[in-house]
Parts: structure tokens; C-alpha cells; sequence
């Protein structure tokens, strides 16, 4: 083999092997990116580069595009690095979700969840109202005797409701609080979940902790009466007579 030909081989070999460690480092400063959500509430899922930070909860948005259309389910052969997502829908159904997203060096799986804005849970309640009035009023034969059903509300995923009923009877009478009510819609029917009360709990009723937060603190001032001697209207520091 002449010298001539031994340059070329090494210079070829030389040429290759720089090459597959390009390669290499390409793919070692890189890792997969997966992120799942429901197309049919978002519409738009944009990546964006993300601020340098060590955590998810700080990373901020910057102008630059990294996927204009992120498509559920695929994977992204992404720089390992910080990242800023943005998902939204049409017809403000679901509300804008943003999250820092941190790409290491495992693969990267991602869910979004998604939360119904307070206008459309509000066209849910508004639609749903007369089958929530029914479903409690068909739960106990006595509430449309001594109570009026108020403050309906569809909640979390349109599956869950709140309403409050309110007392008809005399501020002279005892029995005057009002009483709380959580549905869940079960094979498209709303149900009562569990037995009204003035305060329910989770060890009363198997229903998500928010829903029976708000559940709970449903306007006071549908209560008639509120408690004895009390006035809506009655002047700050006056003394109940």
C-alpha cells in the first residue's frame, strides 16, 4: 500500500469517526418529548422555548417557537432544555393552560388536563338546571314542601353540581337552616350523591374535595332567615335585638 493511499484511508477513517461522534452528540443532547392531551377541548398546543431554570414551576415563556402545533400522543426529538407550553381552546370552553415543561436526560411524558371556564360551566348549569331541580325534588318527596331549591351550579367536568335548599318556613321556626346538595351525572342523569345537610364533608359524601368546598359556601344569603333577629341591611356594630 503506498503512503498516498494510507492518507486517504486515515483521512477517511479520521472523517468518519468525527462524524459518528456528531452523531452521538446529537443524540445525547437531545431526548423525547410526548404530550397527550384531549383535541376535542384544545384547539391550539404551542411549544415554546423556556427561560434557563433548574425548575418546572419557574420557567417563563420566550419568543421563540419551537412547535406552532404540537399533535397529541407524538414524540419530539427535542434539545435537552427548558420549555414553555401553551395550550388553549375555541369558544373559551376550556380555560388557557400554561406549564414549564424540563427535558432531561430520561424521555418525557406529558398529560394535560383540562378545566371548563367559568362561562361555559355556567351554560352547563343553565342547561341542566330543570334536571338538577328534578333529581333532587324525585330524591324525597317532602323538599318541594318545606324547601326552594337555589344557587344551582354544574361543576369540575360538567359531572358534578351543587345547589342549595333554602328553608320556606317562618323565621319563628326552628328547623331554618339551609341545607346543601351534591349531584353526580351518572349515564347521562344527574343523581343526588348524598344526603343534604348543612355542611357535608368528604367522609359524607364520596365527591372531589372542590366541589365540596363550594358546596359549602354557597351564598349565606340565600338562608330565610339567616339566624335569629339578624338584617342584611342592619348597619355594621349594632347590636342584634
Amino acid at each position: 500500500m503506498t503512503p498516498k493511499k494510507k492518507i486517504i484511508i486515515i483521512a477517511a477513517a479520521f472523517s468518519a469517526f468525527t462524524v459518528l461522534m456528531i452523531i452521538l452528540a446529537v443524540i445525547t443532547s437531545r431526548q423525547y418529548l410526548t404530550i397527550s392531551f384531549d383535541s376535542s377541548k384544545y384547539s391550539s398546543v404551542i411549544l415554546y422555548k423556556g427561560t434557563d431554570t433548574k425548575t418546572e414551576n419557574t420557567i417563563a415563556p420566550t419568543k421563540t417557537v419551537i412547535e406552532k402545533s404540537i399533535q397529541s400522543g407524538k414524540e419530539y426529538f427535542l434539545p435537552k432544555g427548558t420549555y414553555f407550553l401553551v395550550a388553549k381552546s375555541k369558544d373559551n370552553i376550556v380555560s388557557i393552560l400554561q406549564r414549564g415543561i424540563l427535558l432531561g436526560s430520561d424521555k418525557k411524558s406529558v398529560s394535560l388536563d383540562y378545566k371548563y371556564t367559568n362561562s361555559y360551566l355556567q351554560k352547563l348549569t343553565n342547561e341542566n338546571k330543570k334536571a338538577i331541580d328534578s333529581a333532587i325534588l324525585g330524591s324525597n318527596s317532602k323538599i318541594s314542601t318545606f324547601y326552594t331549591i337555589k344557587n344551582e351550579a354544574v361543576l369540575e367536568k360538567g359531572d358534578w353540581a351543587i345547589a342549595a335548599l333554602v328553608f320556606n318556613g317562618a323565621g319563628t321556626d326552628l328547623n331554618r337552616d339551609t341545607l346543601k346538595v351534591v349531584l353526580e351525572k351518572k349515564d347521562s342523569k344527574w343523581v343526588v350523591k348524598c344526603k343534604p345537610m348543612i355542611s357535608i364533608s368528604k367522609y359524607d359524601c364520596s365527591a372531589p374535595q372542590s366541589t365540596l368546598n363550594k358546596a359549602n359556601t354557597i351564598d349565606i344569603t340565600t338562608q330565610r332567615p339567616l339566624m335569629p333577629n339578624y338584617n342584611l341591611n342592619k348597619k355594621k356594630g349594632t347590636p342584634d335585638v
